[in-house]
C-alpha cells in the first residue's frame, strides 16, 4: 500500500500584475496557510518520502514553508516545469515515472488539473461524504490523501484509490477523514 498526498500551493498574490503567472508568490494569507500545513501534516502522521513539486514561485514557496513546519528529515522536493498548470493525465504520468520507491508521495500542484487528477483517482470504497465534498472544490492549500493499493507507483491506475483524508484550510475542528 502506498500513500498518495496531493495538495494545492497555498493562496498566491495579485499585488503585482506585471508579474507572469508562474512568478506570482504566497500572499500573506497563504503564507499563514502553509505554515500551518506542517501542524496538519504531522497530525496525520505525513512525512513524504519524495516531493514532487510544480517549478512556480507559489508551489515552492508552499513546499518551503510547509517543510520549515515539519523539521528535519524531510526529503528536499524535486521540481517538475511538467507539474506547472497539468492536467491529470500528465500528472499520473510523473507521479509513475517519479514516484519510485517512495511508500508516501507529496504532489504539489495546481488546479484544474490538480481537482480532476484527486477526482479521477478515488474509488467508490471512499467514504461517500468525502468523495461528495471533493466533487465540490479543490480550493488553495488543499490537502487530499489516498491510499493506493500498489506495490509500484507505476501500477496507479485511475478510480481504485481510496481518499483517506480531505482538508481545506477554513476546516478547523472539522473531522478530515473516514
Amino acid at each position: 500500500m502506498r500513500r498518495l498526498v496531493l495538495l494545492r500551493h497555498a493562496k498566491s498574490s495579485w499585488d503585482d500584475l506585471s508579474q507572469s503567472d508562474h512568478a506570482r508568490p504566497l500572499n500573506l494569507r497563504g503564507q499563514r496557510a502553509a505554515r500551518q500545513l506542517g501542524d496538519v501534516f504531522r497530525a496525520l502522521s505525513l512525512v513524504p518520502d519524495r516531493v514532487l513539486c510544480s517549478t512556480a514561485t507559489r508551489t515552492r514557496e508552499t513546499w518551503d514553508l510547509l517543510a520549515e513546519g515539519l523539521g528535519a528529515g524531510v526529503p528536499g522536493a524535486r521540481y517538475f516545469k511538467d507539474l506547472y498548470l497539468a492536467d491529470p493525465d500528465r500528472l499520473l504520468a510523473v507521479v509513475k515515472q517519479e514516484g519510485e520507491a517512495a511508500e508516501t508521495l507529496l504532489v504539489i500542484g495546481h488546479n484544474d488539473g490538480l481537482h480532476e487528477f484527486a477526482l479521477g483517482l478515488v474509488s467508490e470504497a471512499t467514504d461517500l461524504v468525502l468523495r461528495d465534498k471533493l466533487s465540490l472544490k479543490f480550493p488553495t492549500a488543499a490537502l487530499a490523501v489516498f491510499e493506493c493499493p500498489v506495490e509500484s507507483w507505476q501500477q496507479v491506475v485511475w478510480h481504485h484509490n481510496r481518499l483517506t483524508h480531505l482538508r481545506y484550510p477554513r476546516d478547523e475542528g472539522e473531522e478530515t477523514g473516514a
